[in-house]
């Protein structure tokens, strides 16, 4: 299939992509990457009447360890590992092939929030802060507080993703990260990470079930559904292997 017509802008200024929103509203869909949103167009699951290109906007884009712009890629962090976090290191190479890594982007990868991906759960288990702008004005939303339900976030129809805050790395810390795929790029069938630091440990289950969840400790209740990849023992099963390996690595 090919993507239904729409119009198609690509702002100079990060003003200009926030009038674009501004005016178009719930119509409009911004472009990062591309490595959802077009194959989304492709099979017109999604059918936006305006698509909002972010590629010529360099204030989104780069990084410092602790601030990452939402059109980072991921192969840009991949080639400047000491600047991350070692558990962002040790994910990267699970995301995608090096393809997708070439194009897809840090900010386009949590507003998408695939329940498989792994950046939404490396939010979650950093206790990342999500800036988020509009032409009203800027926010910043807790990891916590922006996944809201399956591929759903607090990202209003007006607001773009702008940058993504992490946490100091403290040299005490340690991290936990384990994931089984059916073949290497390929999407999760359950995914595990673990951050131990000075406030204690957060544990997060992704591909699991519908969104990423924070978890007390490895024996804490949860659930997965069943899908044509695995059925739903066999991803309780390698979830419940996957929380206590995780676990048991940042101890």
């Amino acid at each position: 299939m090919k993507a239904a017509p729409f119009k198609y802008l690509r702002p100079e200024s990060l003003e200009e992509a926030l009038e674009a929103l501004a005016e178009h509203g719930e119509e409009c869909r911004p472009l990062a990457g591309g490595q959802s949103l077009i194959p989304l167009l492709a099979m017109r699951l999604a059918q936006p009447a305006v698509i909002v290109d972010l590629g010529r906007i360099p204030r989104l884009r780069g990084f410092d360890g602790l601030h990452i712009g939402a059109m980072t890629t991921n192969s840009d962090l991949e080639r400047q590992p000491e600047t991350m976090p070692p558990v962002v290191v040790a994910a990267l190479p699970h995301i995608g092939h090096f393809q997708i890594r070439n194009r897809g982007t840090v900010g386009g990868a949590l507003a998408h929030c695939d329940p498989a991906a792994e950046w939404p759960a490396l939010a979650l288990a950093l206790a990342a802060r999500i800036t988020l702008r509009s032409a009203r004005g800027e926010r910043i939303v807790d990891a916590a507080d922006f996944i809201t339900g399956p591929l759903t976030t607090a990202i209003a129809p007006d607001e773009l993703l702008i940058e993504v805050e992490l946490p100091a790395w403290a040299r005490s810390a340690r991290f936990g990260f384990e994931e089984v795929a059916r073949r290497p790029g390929d999407f999760a069938l359950a995914g595990a990470v673990c951050v131990a630091g000075p406030d204690g440990r957060r544990l997060v289950l992704f591909a699991g079930g519908e969104v990423p969840v924070l978890l007390a400790d490895p024996n804490s209740p949860f659930t997965v559904t069943g899908d044509l990849h695995a059925g739903r023992g066999y991803r309780r099963r390698l979830a419940e292997g996957l929380l206590k390996r995780a676990w048991e690595a940042a101890a």
